[in-house]
């Protein structure tokens, strides 16, 4: 099945810049019932000096905070400290809180902890999915990163949601697909195919909603620094199975390479062949491009491979299975991106990784950037591998 998916980012406003402007009418908070028109105001509010200021509305709620690890002036709790915004009561009735720092231009998630329940904001248009429960997202626009948001003025692809039946698994599974500007007005041009895939928190909405990737493709396509292509972001997770764990379970592969690359190829217009496939992901979802990806030069001729690498215990019996097929992708040749944070906790996973691909004579790109685990690189990262590809 194949549903219509509006990516929120395409029609929405410019929505801090609405919210800041119906702050000085902050209306006072107050329960209303079902029959009542609902109470709106503004719950994510920049200010000049560059900080943000979060407001809920909940009465009966004795203690709040704001929960956002990657917004300057949030705690992430990676310190030790409690995670979270401590929230106060303002004189309408609303919980509050300020970041203690300004919050540069990005697309951020938060949720509000009310009396220990996480909820995502009531307020907001913008959601994704997670393991944690849905998180807000709201944007902070700024011009060293024009290429992260929607722009108006350029022709635009689709996102779908696509269910698909997966007989390896005997389950329904789901992934978002872009299909690039004009694709939908049908013809016969086919197109090259990315499998981009998600990090571990989060599911198949997140390379669209966190990640803004379908408006990083539109805004480089229409600059003519990548080719027109279909972008396939599979749900990374699988039924967790007693007795396997982590890269022992293959799950995702088996359904990846049985299930979803024929099942695209055949209802989609597709350039099939490694040449015009490739494969990219974040951190478990560049595991899975490890596992899954580099090893299958018959099927990717183009690897993404952003925060992460493998462990050290991990590096021989990767090494002892894949030896024969390293040897091929180094001899098939295709562009090979690796990327990571120098702040980044999986740092030190990526020097094994470094050593295979090395001692099997893969060729590849390796940058170290500043930054940790977080979208803002690796919405940079998309931005840089994309133009790699199909070239």
């Amino acid at each position: 099945m194949r549903q219509l998916f509006l990516p929120l980012l395409a029609t929405l406003p410019l929505l801090l810049g609405v919210q800041a402007a119906a702050a000085a009418d902050l209306p006072a908070c107050e329960e209303r019932s079902f029959m009542q028109p609902p109470l709106f105001y503004p719950s994510v509010e920049p200010q000049p000096d560059g900080r943000v200021t979060f407001r809920l509305c909940a009465k009966t709620v004795r203690e709040a905070r704001v929960m956002a690890g990657e917004v300057n002036g949030v705690p992430n709790g990676l310190d030790g400290t409690p995670p979270g915004l401590p929230m106060s009561l303002d004189d309408k009735g609303y919980w509050q809180a300020t970041t203690t720092a300004a919050v540069d231009p990005g697309i951020y998630t938060y949720a509000f902890r009310a009396d220990g329940l996480r909820i995502p904001d009531p307020q907001a248009k913008r959601f994704s999915e997670g393991f944690g429960g849905p998180q807000s997202i709201f944007e902070i626009r700024g011009p060293a990163i024009a290429d992260q948001f929607y722009n108006a003025q350029v022709p635009h692809g689709l996102v779908s949601i696509l269910e698909y039946p997966s007989a390896s698994l005997g389950i329904t599974r789901r992934a978002h697909v872009y299909t690039p500007p004009g694709y939908e007005a049908g013809g016969k041009e086919r197109y090259p195919v990315l499998y981009l895939v998600h990090g571990y928190s989060d599911a198949d909405d997140a390379w669209v909603q966190k990640g803004n990737a379908n408006a990083i493709l539109d805004n480089l396509i229409a600059a003519g620094r990548i080719k027109p292509m279909i972008v396939v972001m599979p749900h990374g997770h699988t039924p967790e199975r007693d007795g396997v764990a982590g890269m022992e379970n293959t799950d995702f592969g088996t359904d990846l390479h049985k299930d979803l690359i024929p099942y695209i190829d055949k209802h989609f217009r597709t350039q099939a062949g490694p040449g015009k496939r490739a494969m990219a992901g974040l951190s478990m979802g560049g595991a899975h491009t490890i596992q899954f990806g580099l090893p299958r030069p018959d099927l990717f001729g183009a690897i993404g491979i952003f925060s992460i690498g493998l462990f050290g215990e991990q590096e021989q019996k990767y090494r002892d299975t894949n030896a024969d097929a390293l040897k091929a992708r180094a001899k098939a040749g295709g562009p090979v991106y690796l990327a990571v944070g120098k702040e980044d906790f999986v740092i030190n996973m990526v020097p094994p990784l470094r050593r295979v691909m090395d001692d099997s004579g893969i060729k590849y790109t390796y940058e170290e950037t500043d930054g940790g685990h977080t979208w803002t690189n690796w919405r940079d990262y998309l931005g840089k591998f994309l133009p790699l590809l199909f070239r």
